[in-house]
């Protein structure tokens, strides 16, 4: 007997039994939708998680830590960390980027009138890079400036300035907590820096020239690109290095290093982190990434998919049970159909692939109906998630909110599980009904 047949009488008989094939086929239903919603579940969450860190993060950059972080390496001669290691990183294969930094919070003062940057962080860095490492500017621009005298104000630096007995600038934060009013403004006023020196045996400070320099902008607080974007001010670092120098000749007690406090190592590809840090690491340095973190979270998330996954299965199994029981009911219905199509020499074959095409079919269904209602579900589930957001404040650009999601292959993975559960559940009535004796079947009926 051909499979289209088999599979139009399949279908017929499912429909001459219409109540019980709904009731099953509803079991199906909705333990696909048990098992897709709550694998969805786990990957929406685990796309959001990526998203975010594709977003906030630099998922290729890798920060290379000083001598005091340095990696124990018995066979490695480390290099030291200036430009003799910076060259080591750009040689590597893959590496777009390599941007040194140095603290010289310690070495400048910078000042405005009577007050003094007092608590917050200077930092030497490649202005050029700025913009290429992910910072951005609520004023002012990275283009066209003199590095030798330019810098950049994180957003709240101006709240770090104070004066000679310790006193703050006035300002004031609106009500979202954002600087609205200071005695300082950064973009118009005019700020000295010169080498910071120690008091003279006199208790009197010494007299150091000072350099005018202008503030090329204010950079925007994220600290998912550098914690200083908020109280720091960053400078070019070959002027912080100049000021270094300065510093240990007018401090020769108190000695600053000219080696670098963090390089920042760029590489072209994501993919390609783990070589580049493993390079990193075989030269003797410690190193970071935040592919490290995003690494972790996907592994608790796919056992989080797991375990969601295996309590929806359950729901499944509770189908599959009354799948084999609609199956069997049907068998002992249809005895004197059996025994007649024995009688007429229909294949054995063919009978019991006629009640595995019927649970094929009742699995097919319910796995089909399931997964549109379960993108119903997510469609809605995701809606209902963004207006929640929404209603406690304006959506951060950008910020993808997921709490469901079905790619094409759970779809198609929930209706062939379904047809699979189907076909099993309805392997053992099908075997029974081969063995239902055709004379036998004819004469009880």
């Amino acid at each position: 007997m051909k499979k289209s047949d088999l599979f139009s009488m399949a279908v017929q008989n499912l429909k001459n039994r219409k109540t019980r094939t709904k009731l099953t086929v509803i079991g199906v239903v909705i333990g696909t939708c048990a098992i897709v919603i709550m694998v969805s579940i786990g990957i929406g969450i685990d796309k959001m998680i990526t998203s975010q860190y594709e977003s906030d993060s630099s998922l290729n950059k890798i920060t290379v830590y000083g001598s005091d972080y340095m990696s124990e390496t018995e066979e490695t001669e480390k290099l030291p960390f200036d430009d003799r290691a910076v060259d080591y990183f750009k040689s590597i294969e893959n590496v777009n980027a390599v941007v040194p930094t140095v603290s010289v919070s310690e070495c400048v003062k910078i000042t405005r009138g009577r007050y003094h940057y007092g608590w917050g962080t200077v930092k030497g860095i490649d202005l050029d890079a700025l913009e290429m490492m992910g910072y951005s500017l609520n004023e002012g621009s990275f283009a066209g400036i003199d590095k030798r005298n330019t810098v950049f104000f994180g957003e709240e630096a101006v709240t770090a300035f104070e004066d000679s007995q310790g006193n703050s600038v006035k300002y004031k934060y609106d009500e979202n907590y954002k600087l609205s009013e200071c005695e300082i403004d950064p973009m118009k006023d005019i700020f000295f820096i010169s080498p910071a020196v120690m008091e003279d045996s006199n208790g009197a400070p010494s007299s150091v020239p000072s350099q005018r320099i202008k503030v090329g902008g204010i950079i925007k607080r994220d600290y998912t690109v550098d914690y200083d974007t908020s109280n720091g001010i960053y400078v070019d670092i070959s002027l912080a290095q100049e000021y270094i120098k300065q510093y240990n000749k007018l401090n020769p007690q108190a000695r600053k290093s000219l080696e670098y406090g963090e390089i920042y190592v760029f590489v072209n590809n994501m993919g390609n982190v783990g070589a580049v840090k493993d390079k990193i690491k075989q030269a003797g340095f410690s190193c970071y990434s935040d592919d490290e973190e995003l690494e972790y979270t996907k592994k608790v998330m796919m056992v989080v998919q797991l375990v969601l996954g295996a309590i929806g299965a359950i729901s499944m199994f509770v189908a599959a049970f009354g799948i084999s029981n609609t199956m069997v009911m049907s068998v002992y219905e249809r005895t004197k159909e059996i025994g007649i199509m024995k009688v007429l020499g229909c294949d054995i074959k063919d009978i019991k692939s006629l009640f595995l095409y019927e649970a094929g079919t009742i699995g097919f269904m319910g796995g089909t109906i399931g997964i549109i209602i379960s993108y119903i579900i997510s469609i809605t589930a995701n809606l209902i998630a963004r207006a929640v957001v929404n209603s406690f404040g304006e959506m951060e650009e950008g910020l993808l909110i997921c709490v469901s999601s079905i790619p094409w292959w759970l779809a198609v993975s929930g209706i062939l599980f379904s047809i699979l559960i189907g076909v099993v559940a309805g392997l053992a009535p099908a075997n029974r009904s081969v063995k239902v004796s055709a004379l036998t079947a004819i004469h009880n009926e």
